[in-house]
């Protein structure tokens, strides 16, 4: 009987140490296919850092590839507005100066300088070509007046004396003036004191065309002042009212008078 005990003691021992064993490698294995699991995750997501990174690098490459090639281009069509300074190159620089994503501080201050170079060009090309006028003007003012008096050779008032050739540069001036103001009357219909004009001419009724009267009108003024019957300024002297009241008494009354 004690016999019995104690080989049922030494089962239950080594069955105990089974299962502990069973139960420690089952543990084990848990604990190595969580550990496995963890680093698969931790290689993957390395994996996937290291593909952003490399795609982050080759963007960041070809957006420095693609600066580069701007920055390239600008500068020869710079190059090219300096040696030939015109608007048209000179706007081409401007362009692709413009296309560099983020611009370019030295590309930039070149064309500065290049359209300030052209700018000051035209100045001095306009200043020439007056300068030119202004003499081409002035020689052929000498090889029209060989008398040196001041009128052209063929103008119908270059007289003999002095007198005489002031007053026919007075003459050409006026005529040249009432041109002007008849083209102007023309236009807006009516003559300098407002009156409208004759139809089809530059002046209105008795008058020329800055307003003044004609040769006839004036005429019969100098007549009337002369006579007595109006004063210098226009108005009519006393002897001059008496005949237009003696004119109006005698004058056929019209409809209205009636």
């Amino acid at each position: 009987m004690k016999k019995f005990s104690v080989v049922l003691l030494v089962c239950s021992t080594l069955l105990l140490s089974a299962c502990s064993n069973e139960k420690k490698s089952t543990t084990t294995a848990s604990t190595s296919d969580k550990q496995e699991t963890v680093n698969s995750s931790s290689k993957e997501k390395a994996k996937k850092e290291a593909s952003e990174k490399k795609k982050a690098e080759e963007a960041e490459k070809k957006k420095q590839e693609e600066i580069s090639k701007k920055v390239t281009e600008a500068d020869t069509a710079m190059k090219a507005a300096e040696a030939n300074l015109t608007d048209e190159t000179i706007a081409a620089a401007k362009n692709a100066i413009n296309a560099i994503p983020g611009g370019n501080t030295d590309l930039q201050k070149r064309l500065e300088t290049a359209a300030a170079n052209l700018e000051a060009i035209k100045q001095q090309a306009t200043q020439a070509q007056q300068q030119q006028a202004t003499t081409q003007e002035q020689s052929n003012q000498v090889q029209n007046d060989a008398d040196g008096n001041g009128i052209p050779d063929d103008s119908p008032y270059n007289n003999t004396t002095p007198e005489e050739r002031a007053r026919g540069a007075q003459m050409e001036a006026e005529a040249n003036a009432q041109w002007h103001q008849g083209q102007e009357n023309i236009q807006n219909g009516y003559d300098p004191n407002g009156q409208p004009l004759l139809p089809g001419q530059d002046h209105a009724a008795g008058a020329n065309p800055d307003g003044s009267p004609d040769a006839w009108v004036q005429d019969q003024i100098d007549w009337a002042i002369e006579n007595g019957y109006s004063n210098p300024d226009g108005t009519p002297t006393e002897k001059g009212q008496q005949a237009i009241d003696e004119v109006n008494a005698n004058a056929i009354p019209t409809d209205d008078q009636y």
